[in-house]
């Protein structure tokens, strides 16, 4: 049955004719295309100067100019580029420009919503490009990665399925990236600020190395403070199975909940983290708590620390000139507190790490485990998959600290990750660990 669309949708069939081309090149890009047709996701057709649809309230492409928007996505192709990928199909606009490109010889396009191609194939005729040599047509899937040089429709981002959203993060992860590292150029002047603050402490404290290897063959629990850590209370504070360590905003409903962490880390220079996390606390039971933190974090934190301190760097500009007076070993971040407490953990000499609330996400609506002074009611547009397979909503940057964790834990061989609870984010490469967590480690 053709789809219907509110408004004055055109009457001509494209479908038959596309998915010709589709079966004879990709038959399994077009069973995928076919079998979406059963269940295809809510669409409006625009009538505009350029006609185009709008899809579970997402714009599929301009509706005033779409050469000139295909023409923008187009130049992140370099010139002179032989291959390419597409992420996104839309409306074939932008695979339709590049293909004008004499010395272009491979294109491929990757398809994030089979429903969403069968709309617009329906709609629109593709023929044209579809039947170029050059194309491959394929349908992204969950162990895809990014390849160079690439053009992203960001409707098609937006309207990616389950399959698909991985490839989406990474897309998003990459193009973002160039706007990240601005805030941690060495020019800028709080964090300068905050150097100039803690440079006495730097000077003093010693790297991590003394912890280095202190806990061989053991299980080193990761806690981040998202909602389902406390889901664990009850086996972190009766059977720990080795080094606890907490990120900064964990360790007040730790504290309350009876579990002192064997480590502490914090890295924020964007924030007051000790105004937020540690003021008003109990400090002395945090007096055999090391604390890991990078010298941007509030001096406040490290006036105040009952316990040892250890300072480290990230990769980051702005500890170059630091780094050379007081060299200091480095830890992985790319800008979530879980990543260098994850390296840490993997220098301690452990055979495991175990993450619990590293959610990544806001189950049950929530953005932090409850007594975190940040814990507020939360939600967002943008998801990512739970341990069960269901839509978590999040916002872009979160999806952007579990991709880049995905990423680091991969290349760690030789060391077991396990996720804890099921209700949080999927970690790729950190498989489910059954309860109760502590019979299997």
């Amino acid at each position: 049955m053709p789809p219907t669309a509110p408004g004055s949708a055109p009457t001509t069939d494209y479908l038959a004719a596309n998915y010709a081309s589709l079966a004879r090149r990709w038959p399994r890009v077009a069973a995928a295309v076919e079998a979406a047709i059963g269940n295809l996701p809510e669409f409006a057709w625009l009538e505009k100067p350029c006609p185009t649809l709008v899809i579970e309230g997402i714009q599929l492409t301009s509706a005033h100019d779409r050469d000139k928007e295909a023409t923008l996505q187009a130049t992140r192709i370099p010139a002179g580029s032989r291959s390419a990928r597409v992420y996104g199909m839309a409306l074939g606009d932008v695979p339709r420009l590049l293909l004008q490109r004499p010395e272009l010889r491979d294109l491929q396009v990757v398809l994030f919503n089979p429903g969403v191609a069968a709309l617009s194939l329906y709609f629109f005729d593709h023929r044209d490009w579809l039947d170029d040599p050059r194309v491959s047509l394929v349908v992204a899937g969950p162990d895809d990665t990014l390849q160079q040089p690439y053009a992203a429709l960001p409707a098609c981002l937006h309207l990616a399925d389950d399959a698909a959203s991985r490839l989406r993060d990474l897309i998003c992860l990459d193009l973002a990236t160039p706007f990240i590292r601005k805030r941690h150029q060495p020019d800028n002047p709080h964090l300068r600020q905050r150097l100039t603050d803690n440079a006495a402490y730097v000077a003093q404290d010693p790297s991590i190395e003394a912890l280095c290897g202190t806990f061989p063959g053991r299980t080193a629990v990761v806690a981040g403070a998202g909602p389902t850590l406390s889901d664990h209370y009850g086996w972190l504070r009766d059977s720990k199975p080795g080094p606890l360590i907490a990120v900064d905003a964990a360790v007040r409903p730790l504290l309350a909940a009876g579990i002192i962490p064997d480590v502490v880390v914090g890295i924020d220079g964007h924030a007051d983290i000790f105004d937020l996390f540690f003021k008003d606390l109990d400090l002395t039971l945090l007096r055999r708590s090391a604390l890991v933190y990078f010298p941007v974090v509030q001096p406040e934190l490290l006036k105040y620390w009952p316990g040892q301190r250890h300072a480290a760097y990230s990769d980051a500009p702005i500890y170059s000139e630091l780094a050379v007076r007081h060299p200091k070993e480095r830890l992985f971040s790319s800008g979530s507190v879980i990543h260098p407490a994850t390296d840490l953990a993997t220098r301690l000499g452990v055979e495991r790490v175990l993450f619990a609330g590293a959610d990544f996400s806001f189950p049950g609506g929530q953005s932090h485990v409850a007594g975190c002074s940040q814990a507020r009611p939360a939600q967002g547009s943008h998801w990512v998959l739970n341990g069960h397979g269901e839509r978590l909503p999040t916002l872009p940057n979160l999806r952007a600290y579990l991709r880049d964790l995905e990423e680091f834990i991969a290349g760690k061989t030789g060391i077991q990750f396990r996720n804890a609870g099921s209700r949080g984010a999927a970690i790729r490469h950190a498989p489910l660990l059954e309860d109760p967590p502590w019979t299997e480690i």
